[in-house]
């Protein structure tokens, strides 16, 4: 989840890293840290908290080295605090380490270090000193690459790794394995990041490395290795989207997101529309079962997904949490259709379940927005969403581009099922080509204000309602950290009732006509107890029936998650900034959840 950089150049690298670091802070924001060299020593500077602490100290010593390794962490081993942050250096100081990812068996390996003190709780240290013991003295290069090939094989888990060694001013060694890494090359620089869009945007091509990679960077070359040989890696042209990192006009990046879901569903659907998918028909053809697998707003994209799929094209869906799948040991065979979403295809829990799968004989379909994401090498077919770059934790257009692509998906089970589909992806086009949204942007900000004080909030929703109630829930929680749950509107009075007062807000959403009975039945029940009802729905009728109505734009019933999920967004961010706090970065959070 940590975001690690890395760069070796002409020109002076501090500024480089710091840039790097801000594009990567979304990984990760406890603490941060840059290494360099001065004097042929290695200097560390670390600061707790995000990357502007860290720029303060930066800015007391004016750094000229052209080489430099920085880090910006989510805690994962030790709490946040500034003997945790990284980089982490060996005992003997001369070797000094960034890493992002879990080595799972460092407990192992730090009892067989019992001369060593360590600084720190952090696996990363571990390594260190591990690697310092095994380099055992040996400065030659070979020396180093035959550490580095050993170390790899030693350590469990998943990590990537920058290294800086004393006596190799001029080189930054490097480590892959299951946790992403990527090598920029310039006009006589090198660099490594944790992500594409961190590089420098002087970057002429990108390297992807592959898992159990390692090697160096210099100024003017570069070396990987695989099992001991040297090996080729694909250069591709740089096409990082360098400007969408920027917030223009917004106050947050979640802002910025949530107004570009639009474009993120035209243009996902546009893109599948022209794309060839006999393979994708083919497996869902001769498919007998169908998975789909997730994490956190993903799987409640896949929520949606399996709802409507069941009842479009009258296919069973088996549906679970990333987490949790293969420890289920699921009745997969060649037969199962697995679908894994994932926003940046680096999910740790998705990829575990993916490889499981895989090794079931199933054939895999991964729905990411990231097309050289680890997820796309597993899968045997990908359907990429357009969100573009997404940096607010708090994911807004990659769950509208996820729901775009999943219903396009329905349309082409119901095309192989010859099942006849109540909406087409015409009509996906139709509601941004004819700006059916409506966003009463001053009435959620006033209900943001009743809301933004409470300890506790209900979302209630039936049918497919629930699951938006679900992520609106997710979203208010994750970015203001008021306690919020979302409960099917009938399972109210099986206990759940009790916990409401007359101090009670529950945010309820209902969109569908079938329901709307037995809906504001529970609204009733609520109502009677005291609840304070903050209705999101396109029926106008119902304005004058509760505590607040948010109107939304009436659709087709299955249709109707296109123009109630923003708004349900935009509550949460209104609120978050009625709170004064920073919607990007929320406690506790990263956005790429690369550990398990």
């Amino acid at each position: 989840m940590c975001g690690i950089t890395a760069y070796v150049g002409n020109e002076p690298a501090a500024n480089k890293i710091l840039a790097s670091l801000k594009k990567l802070e979304y990984r990760g924001y406890d603490s941060a840290g840059i290494a360099f060299f001065e004097n042929e020593k290695i200097e560390i500077i670390k600061a707790v908290g995000t990357i502007s602490e860290l720029e303060k100290k930066m800015q007391q010593k004016r750094i000229s080295s052209n080489l430099a390794i920085g880090h910006t962490r989510w805690a994962t081993h030790g709490k946040a605090s500034l003997e945790n942050a990284h980089p982490h250096s060996s005992q003997d100081k001369k070797v000094c380490v960034i890493h992002n990812g879990i080595i799972e068996n460092y407990q192992t390996i730090k009892n067989e270090l019992k001369e060593f003190h360590f600084a720190s709780q952090t696996d990363t240290e571990v390594f260190a000193n591990y690697f310092s013991k095994n380099l055992n003295g040996g400065y030659l290069l070979e020396d180093v690459l035959r550490t580095l090939g050993k170390t790899i094989t030693k350590m469990k888990g998943s990590f990537s790794f920058a290294i800086m060694i004393e006596g190799f001013e001029d080189k930054i060694f490097f480590i892959k394995e299951k946790s992403p890494l990527v090598l920029g090359v310039g006009n006589g620089f090198h660099m490594l990041s944790s992500d594409e869009m961190a590089l420098d945007e002087k970057t002429e091509q990108v390297v992807y490395l592959s898992d159990g990679d390692y090697g160096f960077i210099s100024k003017n070359s570069y070396c990987i290795l695989s099992n001991g040989k040297i090996v080729k890696r694909r250069k591709l042209p740089f096409t990082a989207q360098v400007q969408s990192v920027h917030m223009g006009k917004f106050t947050s990046f979640m802002e910025k997101e949530i107004e570009e879901g639009s474009f993120a569903c035209f243009n996902t659907m546009l893109t599948l529309l022209n794309q060839n998918l006999q393979k994708l028909e083919e497996a869902i053809k001769n498919s007998q079962k169908v998975f789909v697998v997730g994490c956190g707003t993903a799987l409640h994209a896949g929520e949606v997904f399996k709802y409507v799929l069941e009842k479009e094209c009258k296919t069973d869906v088996f549906l679970d949490y990333a987490s949790e799948f293969r420890y289920k040991k699921p009745n997969i065979d060649k037969n199962s259709l697995c679908i894994f979403i994932s926003q940046s295809g680096e999910t740790a829990d998705t990829l575990a379940s993916a490889s499981y799968a895989k090794g079931k004989g199933a054939t895999l379909v991964a729905v990411t927005n990231v097309k050289t994401s680890r997820i796309t090498k597993i899968c045997n077919i990908v359907v990429l969403t357009r969100a573009g770059v997404e940096v607010s934790v708090a994911s807004t257009k990659a769950y509208m581009a996820q729901l775009s692509a999943l219903y396009f998906l329905i349309t082409i089970f119901g095309k192989v099922k010859n099942e006849k589909i109540s909406f087409s992806p015409t009509d996906i086009l139709e509601i941004y080509n004819q700006k059916k949204e409506i966003i009463d942007a001053e009435k959620i900000t006033l209900v943001a204000n009743h809301i933004k004080n409470e300890k506790s909030l209900f979302f209630v929703g039936r049918g497919l309602d629930y699951f938006l109630a679900k992520e609106g829930a997710l979203k208010l929680k994750e970015i203001t950290y008021i306690h919020c749950e979302a409960f099917a509107g009938g399972e109210m009075k099986h206990g759940s009732l009790s916990l409401i007062d007359d101090e009670s807000f529950v945010v309820c959403v209902l969109t569908q006509k079938n329901l709307l009975d037995k809906m504001m039945s529970n609204i009733i029940e609520m109502q009677s107890r005291g609840a304070k009802v903050i209705l999101f729905s396109p029926f106008s009728e119902l304005q004058n029936k509760v505590f607040c109505f948010v109107p939304l734009k009436k659709l087709k019933s299955h249709l109707m998650p296109f123009v109630a999920m923003r708004p349900l967004q935009m509550l949460a961010l209104k609120c978050c900034e009625q709170k004064s706090l920073n919607p990007d970065m929320p406690r506790n959070l990263a956005k790429s959840v690369t550990v398990e």
